[in-house]
């Protein structure tokens, strides 16, 4: 068995999946990029989203009530904007029904209160703003997907252990090894467990911290 504290690529996840499964057939190994890009989907929803937790900054567009999300954006935690006075006010989270009947004029502008989820790329506020005032906002990224172009990525730089593990979980499935998959399966809970339990602490810690709730300073420019 390799050791899990090596430094882990596609490459070599993809030969790992080989040498634990003692397969490197040529049915096995056309196989193995669908083994990881399954893996990815069911991390993406068995992990607390705040393990991937991002912030980003950008600027309201006057008289425009839509925001751009980052690119990489799947979960938006916090909304907030700076005032004339450079104090973050933070907008309240609401569906876009509210918005649209709190605020229904959109060319009638004004300091923005409210945010929603308007689609995959876009947040609706209200009211309109009425000034171009800088905005942060801390969100749960999504992953690039591991592929011969983008070797690395958070789950090979942090959890090693949960993307190997299932891996090894959909490669048994489809060598129909029902005792590997049982032993493989728990070490991927057991993987996710800890994560998450991390996640929560460091949330817990967020919390009673007195410091800005966004943490340290390390926003970065917001692509759209």
């Amino acid at each position: 068995r390799i050791s899990l504290m090596a430094t882990m690529t596609y490459s070599s996840l993809t030969q790992d999946l080989k040498d634990w499964m003692e397969n490197d057939g040529t049915e096995f190994s056309n196989e193995t990029d669908n083994f990881i890009g399954l893996t990815e989907q069911r991390i993406a929803r068995d992990i607390e989203p705040y393990a991937f937790h991002e912030s980003a900054t950008t600027t309201f567009n006057i008289g425009d009530r839509f925001v751009s999300k980052p690119t990489d954006a799947k979960v938006i935690f916090h909304f907030l904007y700076l005032n004339s006075d450079s104090k973050r006010i933070f907008l309240e989270e609401r569906t876009d029904e509210f918005i649209y009947d709190y605020w229904p004029t959109s060319a009638t502008t004004g300091s923005p209160l409210y945010w929603a989820n308007y689609s995959d790329t876009a947040i609706l506020v209200a009211p309109t703003p009425s000034a171009a005032l800088s905005i942060e906002m801390t969100y749960a990224r999504r992953l690039t997907e591991l592929s011969s172009s983008n070797t690395t990525n958070w789950l090979t730089e942090n959890a090693q252990d949960l993307i190997l593990y299932g891996s090894l979980m959909e490669a048994c499935t489809f060598s129909k090894n029902r005792e590997d998959l049982i032993i493989y399966t728990q070490r991927y809970q057991s993987a996710v467990e800890t994560i998450n339990n991390q996640t929560r602490r460091r949330r817990r810690d967020d919390y009673s911290s007195p410091s800005n709730v966004m943490g340290e300073n390390t926003l970065k420019p917001m692509s759209t």
